[in-house]
This record gives C-alpha cells, sequence and structure tokens, in this order.
C-alpha cells in the first residue's frame, strides 16, 4: 500500500512539473516581443501594456511555446501570394496548427480585453 502511495506521489510532482513548464516555456524575449507588436497595433499607453501581456500569459497557458512559434512561421508564409506559399497554406498540419492559436488569441482577447 505504500508503495502504492509512493508510485502516485511521484506520478503527481511529474505531472505538476510537466504542467508548469509548459505554462512557463515563453521566454522572456518572445513575450515582450508580443507585448510591443500588440500595443504598437493598438493604444500605445499602460493600459495596453497590462492587456497585451495578460494576452501572452493566456496564450502561453494554452499553447507551448514551440507550437507557437510553428504557427508564427506558419503565419508568415501565409501572408505571402507564391505559389509555394499558396501550396502550404492547404496543407492540413499547417492549419491545425493555425486553429490552435487562433483558439488560444481567441481566448485571451476574451479574458483580457
Amino acid at each position: 500500500m505504500k508503495k502504492i502511495m509512493f508510485l502516485t506521489l511521484i506520478f503527481l510532482v511529474f505531472r505538476y512539473d510537466n504542467i508548469s513548464t509548459k505554462v512557463n516555456d515563453f521566454p522572456t524575449y518572445a513575450r515582450s516581443e508580443f507585448v510591443f507588436a500588440c500595443m504598437s497595433s493598438n493604444a500605445n499607453n499602460r493600459d495596453f501594456m497590462a492587456k497585451c501581456s495578460c494576452a501572452v500569459d493566456e496564450i502561453a497557458k494554452r499553447i507551448s511555446f514551440k507550437e507557437y512559434a510553428q504557427a508564427e512561421a506558419i503565419a508568415r508564409l501565409w501572408e505571402g501570394a507564391s505559389p509555394r506559399e499558396e501550396a502550404f497554406k492547404s496543407v492540413g498540419l499547417s492549419k491545425e496548427k493555425m486553429d490552435k492559436l487562433f483558439r488560444a488569441q481567441a481566448a485571451s482577447e476574451l479574458e483580457c480585453f
């Protein structure tokens, strides 16, 4: 019985550790870049600094930085109009990654703005 309780405790500790790393895996430069871009798209004042900071925190709760970076790269490809970029838009994997980012962004807007 003690062995089962010990193993359960170990499992919960590792599970908690993995959850907290996912939430906090956005590097500071990525967070600040997001806040600066968000503020320049809106009013450059303290209110929007708080809202934009909240938004990046909410996004970080929902997706990992790796997923965010991949989706941002895909978004840059989607902006172009060359045949290569048009072909990339139809790839299912890129749509899934973008949908996940869009859902996280929508949730952050509902929460913070």
